[in-house]
């Protein structure tokens, strides 16, 4: 079951159990965003079409909620902005224990348009999510943010794509994760860059820690160029959290559990501060906080 925020008059809404139609026209301008809700029931399919008209801008964010074991849900979201349209939708999977979830999403844009992608990957048993941000219009750009805690037996696999198809066109791509108790995750990041997409610049960058011997992350950045005279970047770290942080940290007079929260919560913020709104990255905060605790127990 979907429900939906109540948006300006201007924008056409149209929704049922399983999806969710918005159209922002041109020049419209929203301060305040669309909220969609997800309920989960025994098999889900959820589809939302978001199409924003040139040069309007608009944010939406996504909520998945409840569902239990045995509760498997597809969800897909395609996002078409105009050109010179600003565009920022966020994620987040909140599903209950024992909820699957596979995910497959994708935008295109015009020219100079702006889209930015914010993923948190928080809930269920197992998270399946492909992102594929396509620039295909000349001063394009594309932002992917993402995190994901798997704790328990929680397994998470995430796959992004920026797809470069022509030239001066830019992306940014940062994942934050970390894994504890039996958890698993996995990030593929992808940057391609086509041949004739001469002047594009990409960045990747992807951190992850590991909390206990029994938890596992894999990173895999690939990039494939196929124009000269472009700036690419990618790199990807997994480690546990440094001794020498944490001394310093504990040299302050705070316990090592306290030290370890701050250093763990601290990590996030790189791809948290992108998502949208100080009320929706508190609130990530205060989820990314009991995560920990409930590791740490």
């Amino acid at each position: 079951m979907a429900s939906l925020s109540a948006p300006a008059r201007s924008v056409r809404v149209e929704r049922g159990s399983h999806g969710t139609t918005i159209e922002v026209p041109a020049g419209v301008a929203l301060d305040e965003p669309i909220l969609i809700e997800y309920q989960l029931d025994a098999a889900t399919m959820l589809h939302t079409q978001l199409t924003v008209g040139d040069g309007a801008r608009v944010t939406v964010i996504e909520r998945i909620i409840g569902g239990g074991p045995g509760v498997n849900a597809r969800a897909t979201a395609d996002v078409v902005a105009g050109d010179r349209a600003d565009v920022t939708y966020a994620v987040l999977n909140l599903s209950a224990d024992g909820s699957n979830v596979e995910a497959h999403r994708q935008s295109t844009a015009g020219i100079d348009a702006r889209t930015r992608w914010c993923l948190a990957l928080l809930g269920g048993a197992r998270s399946d999510d492909e992102l594929t941000v396509k620039l295909g219009r000349a001063g394009d750009t594309g932002e992917i943010a993402a995190l994901f805690f798997p704790v328990g037996k929680q397994s998470v696999a995430l796959a992004t794509t920026a797809l470069h198809a022509v030239g001066s066109t830019t992306s940014d791509t940062v994942v934050r994760a970390i894994a504890a108790g039996h958890g698993r995750g996995r990030f593929l990041g992808n940057i391609h860059i086509a041949p004739q997409a001469h002047g594009s610049e990409a960045s990747l960058r992807d951190d992850s820690l590991i909390f206990g011997a029994d938890a596992h992350i894999d990173a895999i950045p690939a990039l494939e160029i196929g124009a000269n005279d472009v700036k690419a970047f990618h790199g990807a770290t997994i480690g546990a959290i440094d001794d020498e942080h944490l001394f310093y940290v504990m040299s302050r007079g705070i316990d090592r559990l306290a030290a370890e929260k701050l250093i763990a919560l601290g990590f996030f913020e790189p791809a948290l501060a992108r998502f949208p709104g100080e009320a929706l990255r508190d609130e990530l905060r205060g989820l990314l906080e009991a995560k920990l605790a409930g590791a740490r127990a």
